[in-house]
């Protein structure tokens, strides 16, 4: 049984149903009264607990003054340190980090409004007292991104020299620069024969029907000969010229119709324009902390082309070893590039490859019937012709190519001065049979150490992103206009070229944007509809996407289609940037020696959608490249940068 007490929450038990054996309640009362004075009077005292003595009654540390101030100054100096160590490297706690970056964010915006006002902006290290100043800042270059771009303090050094000692932001004075380079350029004018219904420098609003116009190739090219680097300034120009200030909608419009057009005085080409054509920036800028070996293209003219190794292993060793051998017995001269080739040579390659295709079409075709008509006997019979026929055309292939076939260019290494000794030459060992030399560089970005050619030189030129911030792969509002789907960039390389240069005609399975910052450069287009008269290297050929036809000296008699092409053209100053759609033909001169001052930049750039390539449909099925054409538009939609330098 249970019972409470009175005035109490207490329960009390009780045994045998009697509480004689428990105590009253007076009785805990008195109990409980006496306990808290007990505890008022201090209770139970606690025993001292004494300290551990040495001999002589002092502390074990005590024992040697020496020992004593040298844990003393151990201490101090150890506080010292971690305190100077959070104020040089930003170390700390999670509130302290968090602190630091609300500073460097605002630092950052401070840097950003400050440029765009063509103000100069340095962190000032006075103002913060003596652990600011022993802390010191590093130059925060303009519009740099955190995750790519060149973070080294040699080249945030030469930026700030010229930032804001030699050359710091002024957009009027940028375009004023690459306007007056133009006027000691000289203006390029339409030849009387080449009028077009349209304005070139005031189009119209949307593209005009027949846009651009274009006429036959042998005008353009009797006019001005591709071997002729001296600038003639009447030619066959039908593109537009957009002021990028006051027409960039139009120059939108045209974009978005898959037309070229050029962009004029564009305010950031402009400023890496004027930078880049300053006496002495590229020197440091290429040279850099060291002067590395970069990619080096070599021709023994004045013709280059692009071209895939195909070779064996076996085979390339060979082709080495022979060059090696040819200059250890005193021929400094001998490489492995041989130039573009002989014309007859590449239509015994073209038929060639024609009689593979066509083998292997049939064979296919036999296969895919006897497949489903098993019990025919004919049918696989026929399958089993084809399969000898198709062996026997990839045999004669590879014997030709192996007895005729030959590098056109040779790939090497090459530091920048090594190159400029070898580009820097008189007029007189610049003619079209003289050797010529191609410098390359490129910038990784995001790629790691893939970009659009399959390889990238990683770390080596990754400032090119901090030089041309219209090629930064930006999102959202600060988009450059020429990055249409910046995350699929693909780096940008950077080519320096000499004068006579020429680029032979070929197609890009990419649209392009190409700004040119130093120099001129003579660009003759063509519509992918000219493909059939363009006579292109068939698939399979180490240059495939090229044409056959040498444009200096045409063939006529084993290309007779070549004079029915229809082409225009454009002479690029510095700060212009054409943009070129996927498919589009183009054939680069290089009017001006490529020195130390005058570099070209060209950076792909591809639209975010299918191209109205559908349009000319009919035109391209008659040319054996055009599934190649549609697999350009359907899956190369991603930005490239290339820089022709």
């Amino acid at each position: 049984m249970h019972q409470r007490r009175p005035n109490s929450s207490v329960i009390v038990a009780t045994r045998n149903g009697s509480d004689s054996d428990s105590k009253s309640l007076e009785e805990r009362r008195a109990e409980r009264r006496l306990a808290a004075k007990q505890r008022r009077d201090g209770g139970k005292k606690l025993k001292r607990v004494k300290r551990r003595t040495i001999k002589g009654g002092k502390l074990w540390w005590r024992k040697n003054p020496q020992l004593e101030i040298a844990c003393f100054a151990f201490g101090l100096f150890a506080l010292i340190g971690v305190t100077m160590f959070k104020l040089l490297h930003g170390g700390g706690g999670s509130g302290g980090g968090r602190r630091r970056d609300v500073f460097k964010a605002f630092e950052k915006k401070l840097q950003e409004d400050r440029a765009a006002k063509g103000q100069p902006h340095e962190i000032n290290t006075d103002s913060g007292g003596f652990f600011s100043r022993l802390r010191g800042s590093k130059y925060m270059i303009p519009e740099s991104l955190k995750r790519i771009g060149n973070k080294d303090a040699w080249y945030a050094a030469l930026r700030q020299e010229y930032d804001i000692a030699i050359l710091p932001k002024n957009d009027e004075r940028s375009i004023k620069f690459v306007q007056e380079t133009r006027e000691r350029n000289g203006a390029y004018t339409q030849i009387a024969a080449a009028q077009t219904p349209y304005d070139i420098h005031n189009c119209p609003e949307y593209p005009p029907e027949g846009y651009p116009i274009q006429w036959p190739i042998l005008e353009v090219t009797k006019n001005w000969p591709t071997d002729d680097a001296t600038p003639r300034h009447e030619i066959y120009q039908g593109i537009c010229v957009f002021d990028y200030r006051t027409e960039l909608h139009k120059a939108d419009n045209y974009r978005k119709a898959e037309l070229p057009f050029v962009v004029r005085d564009d305010p950031a080409s402009a400023r890496t324009a004027e930078r880049w054509m300053h006496p002495g920036y590229l020197d440091k800028l290429l040279m850099g902390k060291e002067d590395i070996q970069r990619r080096t293209e070599y021709s023994p003219n004045n013709h280059f082309m692009y071209w895939v190794d195909k070779r064996s292993r076996s085979e390339r060793q060979r082709a080495a070893k022979k060059v090696k051998d040819a200059k250890l017995h005193g021929n400094d001269d001998a490489h492995g590039g041989f130039g573009r080739g002989d014309q007859e040579e590449f239509i015994n390659a073209m038929h060639l490859l024609d009689n593979l295709h066509e083998a292997r079409d049939r064979f296919d075709k036999a296969k895919a019937y006897a497949q489903k008509h098993q019990d025919d006997d004919e049918a696989q019979q026929e399958v089993q012709k084809w399969d000898k026929s198709l062996r026997d055309a990839k045999k004669a292939r590879q014997d030709e190519e192996s007895k005729n076939w030959k590098p056109p260019t040779e790939n090497l290494r090459m530091t920048y001065l090594e190159w400029l000794e070898h580009a820097n030459v008189t007029d007189d060992k610049l003619g079209p049979d003289n050797p010529h030399w191609y410098f390359r560089l490129i910038g990784c970005g995001d790629m790691g150490d893939h970009t659009a050619d399959g390889s990238c030189d990683k770390g080596s030129s990754e400032w090119l992103f901090d030089e041309l911030t219209f090629f930064q792969p930006r999102l959202g509002e600060r988009r450059p206009f020429y990055m249409i789907e910046p995350q699929q960039q693909k780096g940008i390389h950077c080519r320096f070229g000499m004068k006579g240069v020429i680029a032979e005609n070929h197609f890009d399975l990419s649209r392009n944007a190409i700004a040119l910052l130093g120099g001129q450069r003579r660009y003759i287009l063509a519509h992918p509809n000219q493909c059939n008269n363009m006579n292109l290297l068939p698939r399979g050929h180490p240059s495939a996407r090229h044409s056959a036809v040498d444009w200096a000296n045409p063939d006529l008699d084993n290309f007779p289609t070549f004079p029915k092409a229809h082409v225009n053209e454009i002479v690029m100053q510095p700060g212009d940037v054409l943009y070129l759609p996927t498919n589009w033909f183009h054939y680069i001169v290089s009017l001006e020696l490529i020195s130390n001052a005058i570099p070209e930049v060209e950076g792909s750039v591809c639209i975010g959608k299918k191209s109205t390539i559908a349009d000319f449909e009919e035109a391209l099925e008659i040319c054996s490249w055009y599934p190649w054409f549609l697999l350009g538009n359907a899956f190369f939609g991603r930005d490239y940068s290339l820089l022709l330098c």
